[in-house]
This record gives C-alpha cells, structure tokens and sequence, in this order.
C-alpha cells in the first residue's frame, strides 16, 4: 500500500524543520512563546503531587559522569502495574486533562519499540483545536524507560541492557534536552478542521519545546548507530496512524521512515516502526488485551521515570537555568542541538 499521502513519495514526505509545523500556534500560546516545555505549561502538575508519588519509588542512581547541575532532575523506578497508575495520576492535571482529546488521553506502551523507552502519555499537553496539533512536552512521569531487558524486547534487545544503564542514557537524552513531542493531525491528509477524525498526524519534535523550528530526525541514525556517519545524510520522517480495528485510540501505528538527503525529501525506507497501544484508558481504566500482555512482557523488570526533583527551590533552580539556555540558543550560540 502507498503510505504517502500525496501519493508521489513510496514512504514518507519530509516535512519542513523551518518553520516546524507547532510554528502557527506561537502566536496563540499564552505569551507568545516560542518554547513549550515543562517550565512553561501554563498548567503544572501539583508539586504535592509528584513528592507524593516519589514516596513510593526506588531512587535511580544517575551516573557519576552527569555534570552536577544535569544531575538535579530525580528518577525513581517500581514495578509495571505501579508505574502505569502513578503515571496516569501525575497527567491527569486539572485544568488540562479536559482539553485534550480523549482519544489521545491515557497511557501508551511503545510495543516493539527498538530504543529502550517502554511507556509514554499524551495527555499532559497543550491542545490546539484550530490546528488539531498536540504539544507535549517531556515532564515527570510521562515516560518510561526500562531498568533492564525484558525477556522478548524487539530486535532481539539489540539496544537495551541487562541492567538500568540504557534506559537511564535514553532517558537523559530526552529529559536534559527538555524535548516536546508534535502531533499534527491537520497535515495527515484530512484537512476538515471542524469535523477531523484524526485518524493521522505527522509528528515532529523539539529541542526545550522549541515551536519555531523542529529537530532532524535524521541525525537520529548516526547517534543510534555509533557509526561515523556525516551528519547530513539521512533525513526522516515519523507519522501516527489509528489502526483498523482501534478503539476510539487504543492502537496507532508509529512509523519511522528514513531516507537520504542527497535524492531528496522523500523517506522512502520503512524501518524501527512499532505500535503505540494504551494500557491504560482516560478514565484510568486498563485497556486489554495489551494491559495484561505489557505486565506479561515487562515481567519482574523495573520500569524508571523522571519523578520531579528534590524540593521547589530546585525545580525553580532547573527552570531558571534552562531559561537562560533557550535564550543563548536564541542567539544561534549552540548550533544545532541533539
């Protein structure tokens, strides 16, 4: 079948990195900023909230070679069963959760997923209905990383470990660099702003929430396969597709196209595609059959998050300190970050 959606691309169209596709919502946000992460969400998780919930965690022992002022944001792991209810109870944000549409409202199991990243939550974000984009930016407790290999992890485990250290590099990756995830629902095709099924949404993602302009998800290849490859080769492009057979979002097709820079934009090779499927409904009920079947995969395995930090005065040390980044980045002083 022909995935493309304007028919002329055997796999995926590259979309625009400037201005990325969050672009038309900078004028629409509160303050006109130009960032979305969890600094600037308009609606913070309850501080209470994530102390409470660290309580009941195993600290995670960050490595000795993060610098110390990366070293403030707290990780803590539990079992499968635990993690997915604390995860559902810490984005389930008053004044938030009710914008964002049900069907991507929950908990995620990134099922067959390469990267060792294991759970996910759509539901702590900024919605825009007049674009039909979602923004979510990385906050504790909406993502998961395994603290070792489960028996049937895919590719034969190839990038997980037997211990937490995969899990906690990946997870560093995502959290230091504060990265927001972009689902555009509008530009999968189905272009009906007021009766949208969205069904399809083409994903891009930024660098501390950075709406203007998204990150290359090309240069993804040569960090993963530690190969020296040039920078500028690939390109790629990665879509959310509702399965046949879904129920009002239970499962979604996360695709990974790739191609190569030099033929063009479009990403013509399909590979490290996986399904997005909710353990976990809106109303924090479990969703089976994949409920049972991840506690089943997951086994005795810890699942680990990023739970808050240490008190407020270091959350708003953190906060501080990456605001004056985003500024000197706003200088064009960091280059291209990933």
């Amino acid at each position: 079948s022909n995935q493309s959606w304007d028919g002329r691309c055997p796999g995926f169209e590259v979309h625009p990195l400037v201005p990325a596709q969050t672009a038309p919502l900078v004028p629409i946000q509160p303050g006109n900023l130009k960032y979305l992460w969890w600094g600037d969400m308009p609606t913070q998780q309850p501080f209470e909230q994530l102390q409470e919930l660290n309580k009941n965690l195993t600290p995670v022992e960050l490595p000795d070679w993060l610098p110390e002022n990366l070293a403030r944001l707290r990780m803590g792991q539990t079992d499968a069963k635990t993690a997915i209810d604390m995860m559902y109870k810490a984005t389930k944000v008053d004044g938030n959760f009710d914008k964002i549409p049900k069907k991507l409202r929950g908990v995620m199991w990134m099922k067959g997923n390469a990267i060792p990243e294991v759970l996910s939550v759509l539901q702590y974000g900024m919605w825009s209905d007049s674009q039909k984009t979602l923004v979510v930016p990385t906050a504790p407790f909406n993502w998961a990383w395994p603290a070792g290999k489960p028996k049937d992890a895919p590719f034969g485990g190839g990038m997980y470990c037997e211990d937490q250290s995969c899990g906690i590099v990946t997870s560093l990756a995502q959290t230091i660099l504060a990265r927001s995830f972009s689902f555009d629902f509008l530009e999968a095709g189905d272009k009906s702003t007021t009766n949208n099924k969205m069904k399809k949404a083409y994903m891009q993602t930024g660098t501390f929430g950075n709406l203007t302009g998204a990150e290359d998800l090309g240069q993804l290849i040569p960090v993963m396969s530690k190969l020296p490859i040039p920078p500028d080769t690939f390109n790629g492009a990665f879509t959310l597709e509702e399965e046949p057979g879904s129920n009002d979002g239970s499962s979604w097709k996360r695709t990974c196209y790739w191609g190569l820079k030099q033929v063009g934009s479009c990403a013509f090779l399909e590979f490290g595609s996986y399904q997005l499927v909710k353990v976990m409904d809106g109303d924090g009920k479990p969703v089976q059959p994949y409920y049972d079947q991840f506690l089943k995969y997951m086994g005795d395995i810890p699942v680990m998050m990023w739970s808050g930090w240490k008190d407020e005065a270091t959350k708003a040390a953190v906060k501080k300190d990456t605001k004056e980044f985003i500024s000197v980045c706003e200088t064009g002083a960091c280059g291209a970050i990933r």
